[in-house]
């Protein structure tokens, strides 16, 4: 096979691929999602298992986790934050006897202002929100009770466009099973 057969038969693999990972999440039912999108975080993350954060419990209950953590930091009415929520959701329903999940809420409106940016660069790594931080102690070697200051295995600031809602919540939900649940 040539040069071109081989990226041909590279290129159909992929589309396979995309295709197979859209069908297995096809479970979900996307007008709930766009209805919950509409809604504030709070709400979208209510009855699951995501336990509310603030700064003075946020590097206690990190660190006496003894399960790996995922921190969703978010603004309560931003449009970006209410879709990484609708993920969210439905992550913490399927893995969160596996995993802890917490929520940090970064404002009740729409956007964190500059000063508040700075601040929580500072105290927690982020550059904006809304941002999901992933800790590991397993797979990072570090043991999170014995530090100052424990960095993230993973800080993700993606979310997800509905269009393409199902694509990421199936290749989330591998990525945890493969490298985080391993």
């Amino acid at each position: 096979m040539g040069f071109r057969g081989r990226m041909l038969a590279g290129a159909l693999g992929a589309l396979l691929g995309f295709h197979w990972g859209v069908a297995k999440a096809a479970d979900v039912d996307m007008a709930e999602i766009r209805r919950l999108a509409l809604t504030p975080v709070e709400h979208i993350l209510s009855g699951t298992h995501f336990v509310p954060l603030s700064d003075g419990d946020y590097w206690v209950n990190i660190r006496h986790c003894q399960k790996p953590v995922v921190v969703l930091f978010y603004a309560n009415h931003d449009e970006r934050s209410r879709r990484l929520a609708t993920l969210a959701r439905y992550l913490a329903q399927e893995f969160g006897n596996s995993i802890a999940f917490f929520s940090y809420p970064v404002n009740t409106g729409a956007r964190a202002g500059h000063d508040y940016l700075a601040r929580l660069k500072k105290k927690y790594g982020l550059t904006k929100v809304p941002a999901t931080l992933f800790y590991d102690q397993e797979s990072t070697g570090v043991a999170l009770e014995r530090t100052a200051y424990a960095v993230p295995s993973l800080i993700e600031y993606r979310s997800p466009n509905l269009l393409f809602w199902k694509t990421y919540h199936q290749m989330t939900r591998d990525y945890i099973r493969r490298h985080i649940l391993h």
